[in-house]
């Protein structure tokens, strides 16, 4: 840090004099000292925190190889928050905050914010410190961690904040059922997303919040303009267990998986391009040793404390998961993507891994500690070596290890062992005993039917599988042969219910089952209606539009705008009891059982006068009289009598009622007309303007 000298400023000495005293005590803690070290740190890397050794290394994500590291004296267990250039380490037990500057593998700045389990939330020059306790939000500098403007406080406890790719600050208020946006400083409306007391948590996917109800199973997602829609999430999410179901901060796209430990270990991955919602078990023995999970690609990763690896399943492709191994030995590990890359680390001790999107790995030894540091001098940057463990020697580099399948996998490599070889002399062998139920059944939802996919059976010799669920429905195909696809269709069921499946292995000796999957709707939330548009009428519009593509029978429409209606069936209404002259904007988004698009269909209707001309007529006895005003006696002119002109109707209006005595009609309607440069008033018994009804179509009411 640089300190400015200003001549004759005694004061600027003794400020000085102090902060060259702050940063003496900070490398004390950290042990960073004096070095004159220029590191060059990976611009794709992380930072990688080990508890045991107090140790905070940099990795180069392309190599897996450390390229920098500080050691930390306190013994305090510390969090990292990097996002960009900005490197935070937070203490959760004191609130103290220490910026990290990578270029000089320095402290450059800290701040004891003097909360326990401070949040601090950024993205980019935006950053946030929470206090979820006391409810208190606090916009600060990323790079001085000094405050900006004045604290906002909030019904405590708050959930975890999250900053959204707007600058957006979006933090949950469980008190209120809310979530609340903060832009620069200032909190804005409030977004309704439950009931008070319901667990909430918020995950930033491509860029936009969605928010997780635990116990209301729902999804609501924000869009860029504000709207506000809903995906409903299997039932199973309700039963998360005490502080809800697991989501990660942040999604790189938009699939966002959600993980309800529970007893089911129910894994739920959203998309929230299509609102489709797929749904499968992991046949854990404890689920609630599982941790967030984290999305790369098509991959979820889930950590596995119970024994120190990663679950990994592709939501792609379904099938059993494998685990990839991080730590020696059971114990937590952290698990983040960080610029299209995700990392594992083994918080306490040495190893680590980061796995690229196409599955391929890098072990990293953490403790390598020949790079630039506190004491030492840069060593030239490595040129990038094969390892011959996982890359190009390797033709799989992915997980490899299957333990996290519903049932303990029988490989086909034992049967020969259980299996008496035959020779033409002896008698046929028995039948093979009964296979093992099919596993790892996945439930898929989409427009009109729910896809179900599975792993095959093992051992044994199945002929056959079938799909059986409760309800009324029908399976595409009826059967699957033993070889596959392993796949089936359900169609034609009920949108407000939730079905699960059973897949049916079929063999000589009879029947083995799966497990049931996680429940699922056979239908998606629908998108924004197409083709959104008005046509104007006297004080209201005729309203129409197309369906969504994915919209199925039970799909109904939410009007808001110039008028709300909700339920509406069909794809057109008529609105009434506008105001006329001006211009209305209608919003309106489709809505079925599976949930609700936040994306609208927009349109606006212009209910300006229709102005039409028409003569004058019954002028055959007196003057026609010209009024400024419908009730009479207020008479500004006349047409002479005899005299027939076009005169402009601008719009209808009740008054005085008037017998006209050459036509003998009465009527207290009176039309509005262009007179003389203004306007002026004229009963419509003497105009020849359209009869049958007030206003006379195609004339409007005069509402102004």
């Amino acid at each position: 840090m640089r300190t400015h000298r200003l001549r004759g400023d005694k004061a600027t000495a003794v400020i000085a004099g102090a902060a060259a005293i702050v940063l003496v005590a900070v490398a004390a803690w950290f042990g960073v000292g004096v070095s004159s070290a220029n590191p060059q740190l990976a611009d794709v890397g992380a930072w990688l925190w080990t508890s045991a050794k107090g140790k905070l290394v940099h990795v180069n994500g392309l190599s897996g190889e450390v390229d920098g590291y500080l050691d930390h004296k306190s013994g305090a267990k510390l969090r990292v928050v990097q996002d960009g250039g900005h490197v935070l380490l937070v203490d959760d037990a004191t609130g103290f905050v220490s910026r990290i500057e990578p270029g000089q593998l320095s402290v450059a700045q800290t701040r004891d914010f003097g909360a326990a389990g401070l949040q601090i939330a950024i993205s980019g020059a935006g950053a946030y410190a929470v206090d979820p306790a006391a409810g208190r939000v606090q916009q600060i500098d990323p790079v001085t961690l000094d405050s900006v403007g004045s604290p906002i406080t909030l019904p405590g406890p708050l959930g975890a904040a999250r900053v959204d790719g707007g600058g957006r600050l979006w933090v949950p208020v469980t008190a209120k059922g809310e979530v609340v946006p903060v832009r620069d400083g200032v909190a804005a409306d409030p977004v309704k997303v439950g009931e008070p007391g319901e667990e909430l948590s918020v995950t930033i996917a491509g860029g936009l919040p969605v928010v997780v109800n635990s116990r209301a199973a729902t999804a609501t997602i924000i869009g860029e303009d504000g709207g506000v829609g809903e995906i409903t999430l299997p039932k199973g999410v309700a039963q998360a267990g005490r502080g809800g179901a697991l989501t990660p901060a942040a999604a790189e796209g938009s699939l966002v998986p959600i993980l309800a430990p529970g007893d089911a270990g129910l894994l739920v991955v959203i998309d929230t391009g299509s609102n489709s919602v797929l749904s499968t078990k992991f046949a854990v023995e404890d689920p609630a040793r599982l941790g967030v999970p984290q999305m790369l690609g098509t991959k979820v990763y889930v950590p596995d404390r119970g024994s120190g690896s990663l679950i990994v399943w592709d939501s792609a492709a379904g099938g059993h998961p494998t685990t990839l191994r991080v730590a020696e030995r059971p114990g937590p590990v952290e698990v983040f993507v960080k610029d299209g890359l995700l990392w594992a680390n083994d918080e306490n001790g040495d190893k680590a891994v980061v796995i690229d999107p196409e599955g391929r790995k890098h072990d990293i030894d953490k403790d390598d500690s020949d790079v630039p540091g506190p004491t030492s001098t840069p060593k030239p940057k490595p040129t990038p070596r094969p390892d011959p463990t996982h890359r190009d020697t390797d033709p799989d580099p992915g997980p490899v290890e299957t333990t996290a399948g519903p049932r303990p996998t029988q490989t086909r490599e034992a049967e020969p062992a259980r299996t008496p070889t035959r020779t033409p002399s002896q008698s046929p062998t028995p039948s093979p005993g009964a296979p093992s139920p099919p596993g790892a059944v996945t439930a898929r939802s989409g427009p009109g039917m729910v896809t179900v996919t599975f792993s095959p059976s093992t051992g044994g010799q199945v002929e056959r599988y079938t799909l059986r669920t409760a309800g009324q429905g029908e399976s595409v195909p009826e059967s699957v042969t033993a070889d596959g696809p392993f796949q089936f269709e359900f169609g034609g069921g009920d949108c407000a219910r939730e079905y699960t499946f059973v897949v049916v292995a079929h063999w000589a000796g009879g029947e083995v089952e799966s497990e049931p999957s996680a429940g699922a709707k056979p239908c998606v939330a629908p998108g924004s209606p197409a083709g959104f548009s008005a046509k104007a009428r006297n004080r209201g519009a005729d309203l129409s539009w197309s369906a969504p593509e994915n919209a199925g029978d039970g799909t109904t429409y939410e009007l808001s705008g110039a008028a709300t209606r909700s339920g509406v069936q069909g794809t057109s209404l008529t609105v009434d009891g506008l105001k006329n002259d001006q211009k209305h904007t209608f919003t309106l988004k489709a809505k079925n059982a599976a949930g609700e698009s936040p994306d609208v269909a927009t349109t606006t209707v212009d209910l300006a006068y229709p102005r039409k001309v028409y003569k004058n007529a019954h002028n055959d006895q007196t003057n026609t009289k010209i009024n400024s005003c419908p009730t009479g006696n207020c008479q500004i002119g006349a047409v002479p009598r005899g005299e027939y002109r076009d005169l402009t109707v601008i719009c209808q209006v009740k008054g005085m009622s008037v017998t006209e005595k050459q036509s003998g009609e009465t009527s207290d309607v009176w039309d509005r007309i262009e007179w003389n440069g203004g306007v002026a008033y004229i009963s419509d018994t003497l105009m020849a303007t359209p009869r049958g009804g007030f206003p006379a179509t195609p004339l409007f009411e005069c509402t102004d």
